[in-house]
């Protein structure tokens, strides 16, 4: 599988595209990372299989959806078939020490009680949503680049 990269929008503001049309977190990154990676996965099944991530898996209020989903796209771009990949598995892990380090945390509901009040409308979301595609932008590329 060969994957173009062009000088499309960035995963960071592609995501806050779709968050502001009303996707999920989990949606917003995986539907920004097929995108700029234009990937050959079809977008509905993409975005159908970050469904179950919204609200902390499943409106749970448990791991946010900008961790889940990007550990998700991490997947979506670098698959090879392998069985329990661990390149897959160390990307992922290094995504989520970077957005929790950058978050405070990694569950949803702990995020939004430190968001409070200044996530009214999800604005506090949205913009984890583009960091949390900020930092899976800058982990992929440097994995990428080293083929």
């Amino acid at each position: 599988m060969s994957m173009k990269q062009t000088q499309k929008p960035s995963i960071k503001s592609t995501a806050e595209h779709y968050f502001n049309e009303g996707f999920c977190c989990s949606e917003a990154i995986v539907l920004a990372t097929v995108d700029h990676y234009q990937l050959p996965h079809s977008a509905q099944l993409a975005q159908a299989s970050a469904s179950g991530l919204c609200g902390g898996m499943g409106g749970q209020q448990a791991s946010c959806g900008v961790f889940t989903g990007g550990a998700l796209a991490i997947g979506l771009v670098m698959a090879k078939g392998v069985k329990k990949d661990a390149r897959i598995k160390a990307l992922s892990a290094h995504y989520f020490e970077q957005l929790e380090q950058h978050a405070g945390g990694h569950q949803c509901q702990q995020l939004k009680k430190q968001m409070g009040l200044k996530n009214w409308n999800g604005s506090r979301c949205r913009q984890l949503t583009a960091d949390g595609g900020a930092i899976l932008q800058s982990i992929l590329e440097a994995e990428l680049s080293k083929k």
